[in-house]
C-alpha cells in the first residue's frame, strides 16, 4: 500500500506540472492566434476597398475575419484562417470604440477609408490565465497584454496635436 501511494505521488509530481504547462501553452497559442486575426482585420481594412469585419459566434467557437462581397454576403477572408477557441478559453469583455459588446457573440466592421474602431478583447481561461488584445483605431497592429507580465507594452492613445498646441511648433 505504501509503495502504491509513493508511486502515485511520484507520478503526480511529474504529470501535474506538465499538464499545467500544456494548458498555459494552449492559452498563449490561442491568444496569439486571435491577435493574428485582429492583425489581418487591421491590414485588410487599411489595404482593401471592401468592407471588412471580425466576428465571434459562441455557437461555432470561431473568430473569423470577413469581407463583404459584391453579392452582399459576408465571406471569410482567404488569407486569415478561422481561429477556433478551446472550450476552456472565452472572451469575457469585448469593446468597440468604448461600447461594450456581448462577449459570446460579437461582430465589428469597418468601412474602407473610414476610421477603424478601437477594438479591445479580453480572453480568459478556466485555469486563471488572462490577456487583453488591443487594436487602437490609429495602431498598425494589435498588442497583447498578458496578466502579470512585468514587461507589458504600453498602449499609446491617440493625441490631437492641434488641440495640444503642437501645430505651432517647428518640426
Amino acid at each position: 500500500m505504501i509503495l502504491v501511494a509513493a508511486l502515485l505521488l511520484v507520478i503526480g509530481t511529474i504529470a501535474v506540472p506538465r499538464m499545467v504547462g500544456v494548458n498555459k501553452g494552449r492559452f498563449m497559442t490561442t491568444t496569439e492566434g486571435v491577435a493574428s486575426a485582429v492583425a489581418a482585420f487591421a491590414f485588410q481594412e487599411a489595404t482593401d476597398e471592401r468592407v471588412v469585419a471580425i466576428a465571434h459566434l459562441e455557437s461555432n467557437g470561431r473568430v473569423d475575419v470577413l469581407v463583404l462581397g459584391e453579392d452582399g454576403e459576408w465571406n471569410p477572408m482567404t488569407m486569415a484562417p478561422s481561429i477556433i477557441l478551446p472550450e476552456d478559453i472565452v472572451f469575457t469583455r469585448v469593446t468597440a470604440d468604448g461600447a461594450l459588446l456581448d462577449p459570446r457573440d460579437w461582430f465589428v466592421s469597418s468601412l474602407p477609408g473610414g476610421k477603424r474602431p478601437d477594438l479591445r478583447l479580453r480572453l480568459e481561461s478556466e485555469g486563471g490565465e488572462g490577456a487583453d488584445i488591443v487594436l487602437t483605431s490609429h495602431g498598425l497592429g494589435p498588442q497583447i497584454i498578458r496578466d502579470g507580465d512585468p514587461t507589458a507594452p504600453t498602449i499609446r492613445e491617440a493625441a490631437d496635436l492641434d488641440e495640444m498646441g503642437a501645430d505651432r511648433e517647428s518640426w
